[in-house]
């Protein structure tokens, strides 16, 4: 057992995701699962234990420190852009042995980022953490807040803008156009600090 080390538990769950139409459900399913094995491979220096799907469309991952937490949470909002989620993050040990998927492991990691998406369900916020210091709170509210300020089709392009290496398939002009509507240096140096808040 590993009491004394702490993991990083990351759930995240599709928002609404039940109703959808079967056909767009079983899609989104085999996207899903095409999507966490990137995600496993990717990040594999950083995954203690693989992300896998858990229940219907909610996923489970367990990682060695918060470094990756930020970058793994908005590829999966760039790879998978016709649904919302929730990121839920629980920082702390774990009681049983590590295992090939998060989901064969259990500990408080775990049940803090339970609480975690369930509060955040409740309160409609989008990212959310436990077990971290509590700055991290208003800077996930923040984030919440100004998420679903913006239209789904400005949420698409902030995790095209956040994913560096993504390319944007609109002309400069638009970007810029789209950049100076979103208040972008504001929201890029608003998530510098939560990035960077979330690494300590």
């Amino acid at each position: 057992m590993t009491k004394n080390v702490s993991y990083v538990a990351l759930l995240a769950d599709i928002i609404g995701s039940r109703t959808l139409p079967p056909r767009e459900r079983t899609r989104l399913q085999d996207d899903l699962r095409d999507a966490l094995r990137a995600v496993n491979r990717r990040w594999r220096a950083n995954v203690a234990a693989g992300f896998a799907i858990a229940r219907g469309d909610e996923i489970q991952g367990l990682l060695k420190d918060a470094t990756p937490i930020w970058d793994i949470a908005h590829w999966l909002r760039l790879a998978l852009p016709t649904v919302d989620w929730i990121m839920a993050c629980g920082l702390g040990p774990i009681t049983t042995a590590l295992a090939p998927t998060a989901v064969e492991v259990d500990g408080p990691c775990f049940h803090a980022a339970s609480a975690a998406l369930e509060d955040a369900k409740r309160h409609r916020q989008v990212f959310v953490f436990r077990g971290f210091p509590p700055a991290l709170d208003g800077l996930a509210a923040y984030y919440s807040a100004l998420y679903w300020s913006w239209t789904p089709r400005q949420r698409r392009q902030a995790a095209l803008l956040r994913n560096l290496k993504a390319r944007l398939k609109v002309h400069p002009t638009a970007v810029s156009h789209m950049k100076r509507r979103m208040a972008w240096p504001l929201v890029a140096e608003g998530d510098r600090m939560f990035r960077a808040a979330i690494a300590l």
